[in-house]
């Protein structure tokens, strides 16, 4: 049986410190071995990579980027974008140059191009100034949202 295809999508401007955090973990997922079925994607600031990326066919979209949802800067929250999220109004004007990762799922689902199984692993963070660098507890989030996205690739795996 074929595994399930899962992309694991990483969002976030590395100049801007702690907003760098998806592309981060996507970047050491990268290095590990992961199971079959699963790519890695450096998404960064553009927004179409996403799109162009899921036209590709996969059953489960791992996104991973920084998150304000107004709690300590390195928690991680783990969540499924709601419907409403991801809903787009009849001619919405869907602009091809964005870098927010709901606007991406947005047109990649009015595309038919976005799977049914979605999760998001975001980190509140806290720098998002002209930096290189992480701050220590979004850098410390990074394993801990690595783990994360394992938990989840190794349950899809397991789901075949």
């Amino acid at each position: 049986m074929t595994p399930p295809r899962v992309l694991v999508a990483g969002f976030g401007n590395l100049l801007l410190g702690d907003d760098g955090f998806g592309v981060a973990v996507v970047r050491k997922l990268a290095r590990e071995t992961v199971p079959a079925g699963v790519e890695t994607l450096e998404v960064g600031t553009g927004g179409m990579e996403l799109v162009y990326g899921l036209m590709g066919g996969f059953d489960r979209l791992i996104v991973v980027d920084a998150v304000r949802r107004g709690l300590a800067p390195g928690t991680l929250s783990v969540f499924r974008p709601s419907e409403a999220d991801l809903a787009s109004s009849p001619g919405q004007f869907l602009d091809p140059h964005f870098a927010e990762p709901t606007r991406a799922m947005r047109m990649a689902k009015s595309l038919g191009y976005l799977p049914p199984d979605v999760t998001v692993v975001g980190c509140e963070p806290g720098d998002c100034e002209l930096d290189l660098k992480l701050s220590p507890p979004v850098l410390a989030a990074v394993e801990q949202a690595l783990g994360t996205v394992r938990e989840a690739l190794s349950g899809a795996a397991h789901a075949v």
